[in-house]
């Protein structure tokens, strides 16, 4: 049997804005400790890269200490030979407040210059497509999952810096990417996933039920039987700003579900959810890292590969015959190379 070449490692972390920030932190001392050697690697942190608000103006009570946030990234991969790309999240467009664009904005600057190159995509808080990483074997595109259900201003049009004029060009655009790239692994990125298993996905725990503010707060137990079960039916089906369910993304994950299945093989990548998860459905994979400032229950369903609630984060490598490895990494307080808890193949 002919023994094929690894081409290219694609590292994914997300929701890393809770990061110790004067000490060293586990998670990113796990992902240090997993850098490849080599340039044909990227490194993709997938929004909330600052809690709790994104990046203040300066003389802000806050400014400080998300600019230790951002700077403990940059410490993490300064040495890095490969690629390295941070896209938004709702945390990054101040929670999804009206004024949020001015905060991601702050931050595209920031680390554009602390990397001396650009790595923040899409740029200008724009909602994208843009390719991040393209050879001849692998495709990466960034689009702005928060710029559909984010309040106030939100950019578009060439005025802004965009490419695109409406919602509608937003689609077409990406249709023509994933058309030019079609005999490639595509690699799509957002921040908000297209399926979850676990709370912004719609599913809840009994103890949600009865217990429904625990749905915010872990030890919230202020028992509200019957009445209870009406915040995570509103959740599930109609949807805060950052649930799966809420109308405005409801019309982006519809369409993109639609795409996507155009183009088999195809593998979209989120946080948001801070857990760990590898869905495949209609010949796609669905894949959530966004375990690395804390994690959360994650359920199973008939599509789930694996799941698991625990911080880490996953690895893609992927080989010039097109097959792509899918390994998981966890913190191990006892390892500093942590757990390999997952290590399989992509369909």
């Amino acid at each position: 049997m002919t023994e094929h070449k690894l081409v290219y490692e694609v590292l994914l972390i997300g929701d890393s804005g809770n990061v110790k920030r004067k000490q060293p932190d586990e998670i990113l001392s796990l992902l240090e400790n997993h850098l490849p050697n080599s340039p044909a690697s990227l490194v993709m942190f997938l929004g909330d890269n600052i809690y709790p608000h994104g990046l203040p103006e300066k003389g802000d009570v806050l400014r400080e200490d998300a600019e230790l946030v951002l700077k403990a990234h940059h410490n993490t991969v300064k040495n890095f030979a490969g690629k390295v790309a941070f896209i938004s999240g709702n945390h990054d467009w101040n929670k999804g407040k009206s004024d949020g664009l001015a905060y991601v904005l702050r931050q595209e600057e920031y680390l554009n210059n602390l990397f001396k190159q650009k790595v923040f995509f899409p740029e200008n808080g724009c909602p994208g497509p843009t390719e991040v990483f393209v050879n001849e074997f692998l495709a990466v595109i960034a689009i702005n999952t928060q710029w559909w259900v984010q309040k106030g201003v939100k950019p578009i049009g060439a005025d802004c810096g965009c490419e695109q004029q409406n919602e509608e060009d937003f689609f077409i655009q990406l249709q023509t990417l994933l058309a030019k790239h079609k005999n490639k692994r595509i690699l799509v990125a957002g921040h908000y996933p297209i399926y979850s298993n676990s709370l912004h996905g719609g599913k809840y725990k009994i103890k949600h039920h009865l217990f429904p503010f625990t749905i915010y707060k872990k030890n919230a137990y202020l028992p509200l039987p019957f009445i209870g079960s009406l915040l995570p039916i509103y959740r599930k089906y109609y949807g805060a700003t950052e649930d799966l369910s809420h109308p405005r993304f409801r019309i982006l994950r519809k369409k993109l579900k639609a795409m996507f299945r155009g183009y088999p093989g195809l593998t979209y990548v989120a946080g948001h959810e801070h857990n760990l998860q590898f869905i495949e459905k209609y010949d796609n994979s669905y894949i959530v890292s966004g375990a690395a400032s804390k994690s959360t229950y994650v359920m199973d369903s008939k599509y789930s590969r694996f799941g698991m609630s625990a911080k880490g984060f996953f690895k893609l490598k992927y080989y010039d015959d097109l097959r792509v490895k899918v390994e998981v990494l966890i913190v191990d307080d006892n390892n500093k190379d942590g757990e390999l808890v997952y290590d399989g193949w992509m369909n």
